[in-house]
């Protein structure tokens, strides 16, 4: 089957992550995968990636016009001028990777009008903003020809059938499905560890915390810094190894500097392999504030990191159950120093513990096969509906 997966991305991130595994899963499967976003940053290191998981970059980006609120006729008809694109490729069903509320709801228009059956994949937490009353009933025309949903937590799925219950077709079969890490990939390595450590002018005995993502406002690096702050002052042997660039890092060494860090703290940047930076760490700490599920925290417990995450629903739902994950008051440094020197105290044995912990929690919820398994049953399903009707 041709098969098209489709979003309105703005960065590479853990959406454009999943959407790489799920090419590389459906190509497998034997499905001719094509995927089509907007020009973004990257997105030719990304279009790389996409090809060697076994699929065709395209570029279909219908006109936004549900997203803009310009419903009148000649913009919807501005949108179905990209459906020869659809029969060009001669799609038989997509995939719309949802990143935000209605942030993608004219594809589903389009999708609709050319009779394509499509899927949804939610990648975030919505929050209660609504579309205006006027384009409900473009909203509901474009999600008639929705097949079923897929989403990356439990409170995602919550805040999905919150804004779309009224819209989608009745009996829209929901599921959740959590992103997965390759665990093989993401494990100890102590000649790795060693190896960076020294690269980087970390003694034997520091202990290092890593934060890892996109330096923007959602992720809170500025947050972290400032709980690093506290945390050294009671152990003075603590690092901070930040590995990621965005917009906040200017803010980011602004702070450094005023709070006279900069020997203590190290800006990695943006690196094509992350998984040396975690095994070189000691600790792992995540201040994200609207996460739909967090990628880099799964990958901490793959490598036998402990973390330290918001106490929230969806930290909750996913690592709740995990003894190498503390949940911290979101707004409270304090609370997050305390837990980080639990770790930071704990001896040899004690540390080893926790991170044979960490590592089988993640083998056994977080792994891309656990993943890849519900997906595909996913997708056996909706093919299995497809044929019935």
């Amino acid at each position: 089957m041709k098969i098209l997966i489709c979003s309105i991305s703005t960065a590479l991130g853990g959406m454009e992550r999943r959407i790489e595994a799920e090419t590389k899963l459906l190509t497998r499967l034997g499905h001719q995968v094509f995927v089509a976003t907007p020009r973004f940053v990257k997105l030719t290191q990304w279009q790389r990636d996409i090809k060697t998981a076994g699929g065709q970059y395209i570029y279909w980006q219908p006109y936004k016009f549900i997203e803009r609120q310009h419903l009148a006729a000649p913009f919807r008809w501005l949108a179905q001028l990209s459906i020869p694109m659809l029969r060009y490729y001669k799609i038989e069903l997509a995939h719309i990777a949802l990143p935000w509320n209605f942030v993608g709801i004219s594809l589903a228009y389009v999708l609709s009008a050319a009779d394509i059956p499509f899927v949804m994949g939610v990648h975030c937490r919505f929050d209660s903003k609504t579309l205006p009353k006027k384009s409900l009933p473009f909203a509901k025309q474009a999600l008639r020809s929705l097949k079923g949903v897929y989403t990356i937590s439990a409170p995602v799925k919550d805040s999905f059938v919150r804004l779309y219950q009224d819209l989608i077709p009745a009996a829209t079969p929901i599921e959740v499905i959590h992103n997965g890490i390759d665990t093989e990939r993401f494990q100890p390595n102590a000649d790795a560890r060693q190896a960076l450590r020294e690269r980087l002018g970390f003694a034997k005995e520091d202990f290092v915390l890593m934060f890892c993502g996109r330096l923007d406002t959602i992720k809170r690096p500025v947050f972290a810094l400032q709980v690093f702050a506290e945390l050294v002052k009671s152990h003075p042997k603590s690092r901070l190894l930040i590995v990621g660039d965005g917009p906040e890092l200017a803010a980011l060494r602004t702070q450094i500097d005023a709070l006279q860090l900069q020997d203590k703290v190290i800006l990695a940047g943006q690196v094509a392999n992350t998984a040396p930076y975690y095994q070189a760490s000691d600790g792992y700490i995540s201040t994200s504030a609207e996460e739909g599920f967090s990628l880099t925290t799964a990958e901490a417990l793959a490598s036998g990191i402990p973390a330290v995450v918001p106490d929230d629903e969806v930290f909750n739902s996913v690592y709740g159950a995990s003894t190498a994950v503390q949940r911290c008051n979101p707004a409270a440094p304090a609370d997050w120093c305390q837990a980080l020197l639990s770790v930071a105290r704990l001896d040899t044995a004690a540390r080893q513990t926790l991170g044979q912990a960490a590592q089988k929690f993640a083998k056994t919820h977080l792994s891309e096969e656990f993943m890849n398994q519900k997906l595909a049953l996913f997708y056996e399903n909706i093919l299995a509906g497809l044929v019935k009707n």
